[in-house]
């Protein structure tokens, strides 16, 4: 293990630590990762230096989470965290700890931890592993296990119970039956969380490695249950695997909720903190897929249709959510086939890509303004049916067959 050869800033700050006689340990996902012969990021270090004295040794500093005894020193241009070794005394709300106590003992610090895979340490100059509760063992194994009782673990923070799911998820590690029991026993305390911080867990399970096995997880608890007032059939879930990695998570979230009415659907990701931008991805989704837009695909001019409501920036996204829903049957098939030939998509297939505009109409006599808009949509459809109908000439014309009352029944 070559730690100093890729990340030479991490052996000078270690190098610091033990020139003035204190610990310096690699902890966290950084170390889980390295043990598991992934490539870490995020290098998260522990010390028996009080938050007080890591400033002095290095004056170059962030503060944001020295209430937790970690500060954030800023090396070479580069930030990393060091975490003053610390006893958590009792929780609130579920979540957060009331108070924290600084101390010297690395073993204590370790036993604060989540899960056993998460509580190992390793001096970065010889490599020397602390793992008190068996955390190598558990990664061989593929575990997810609270240290010590699971009851109280998961009570003093009940994101825990999330994060479990999401480590299933990510790592492909199966939750250990204790834990699973306690995780069940414990789920009322999900609802105490912070919705952002549920959002976040939620966010980067459907970015693992087994979806299906997270989200497993997640109905073990009854996540859907309470959060979005479903009850996700197995069949759905296997439906998430077949989908490609673009935009993955937005698309996933869109299968696992489409049984729910857009308008309640819209009040649970509001609720749950997702940005406007994401909940205005999903119903639009969710809008092409509800009007059965791909479903009734049978020529080539529906195809047109489909992608001018889907766009040419999303309609990959709206087919892949259809082969997830409905496999590769000869609808997908044949829509795949004939965008792949990509003449499709040089056809008009918006408003913009008329060879009329609003001023264009404007400029006609007996055209009311309120009527503008309606005109143009009417001769897109037509341009969609026959693309070769798309000449300002043909436009024109067009228009001077259509009469005001077929504009108000369109």
């Amino acid at each position: 293990m070559n730690l100093g050869k890729n990340n030479p800033n991490i052996i000078k700050i270690g190098k610091i630590f033990k020139k003035n006689n204190y610990e310096f340990y690699l902890v966290g996902g950084a170390l889980r990762d390295l043990l598991l012969n992934k490539q870490p990021y995020d290098f998260d270090f522990a010390t028996n230096a009080t938050p007080e004295e890591i400033i002095t040794l290095f004056p170059n500093n962030i503060k944001t989470g020295i209430k937790h005894g970690t500060i954030g020193i800023i090396f070479n241009k580069k930030i990393f965290e060091i975490t003053t070794y610390r006893i958590e005394k009792e929780y609130e709300n579920n979540r957060a700890p009331k108070q924290v106590e600084y101390t010297k003992n690395l073993l204590k610090d370790l036993e604060r931890r989540d899960f056993t895979i998460n509580a190992i340490a390793m001096d970065i100059f010889n490599f020397n592993i602390i793992d008190c509760y068996n955390g190598k063992k558990d990664l061989n194994k593929k575990i997810i296990r609270c240290i010590g009782n699971p009851n109280k673990r998961l009570e003093e923070d009940a994101l825990r119970i999330l994060r479990a799911a999401r480590f299933s998820s990510t790592l492909n590690f199966n939750i250990e039956k204790n834990t699973l029991i306690s995780m069940k026993y414990k789920k009322e305390n999900i609802l105490m969380i912070s919705k952002e911080r549920i959002k976040n867990e939620f966010h980067k399970l459907l970015e693992g490695i087994n979806i299906q096995k997270g989200i497993y997880y997640l109905k073990k608890v009854d996540f859907f249950k309470n959060f979005f007032n479903l009850e996700i059939k197995t069949k759905v879930i296997k439906k998430i695997a077949l989908l490609d990695k673009n935009k993955f998570y937005l698309k996933a979230i869109t299968i696992l909720t489409i049984k729910k009415p857009i308008k309640e659907l819209k009040e649970k990701l509001t609720l749950l903190k997702f940005s406007n931008k994401e909940i205005k991805l999903i119903l639009f989704y969710r809008g092409i897929i509800d009007n059965n837009n791909i479903f009734n695909v049978k020529k080539l001019s529906d195809i047109r249709y489909l992608l001018s409501k889907s766009t040419r920036e999303h309609y990959k996204e709206i087919i892949d959510i259809y082969k997830a829903l409905k496999g590769k049957n000869k609808r997908y098939l044949f829509i795949i086939k004939n965008i792949k030939r990509k003449k499709l998509l040089k056809n008009p297939l918006s408003l913009k890509d008329l060879k009329i505009n609003g001023k264009d109409i404007q400029n006609l006599e007996q055209i009311e303004n309120k009527n503008i808009g309606k005109i143009l949509n009417m001769l897109l459809r037509c341009v969609i049916e026959n693309p070769k109908l798309n000449t300002k000439n043909y436009l024109i014309k067009k228009i001077k067959t259509l009469k005001v009352n077929v504009f108000h029944s369109f």
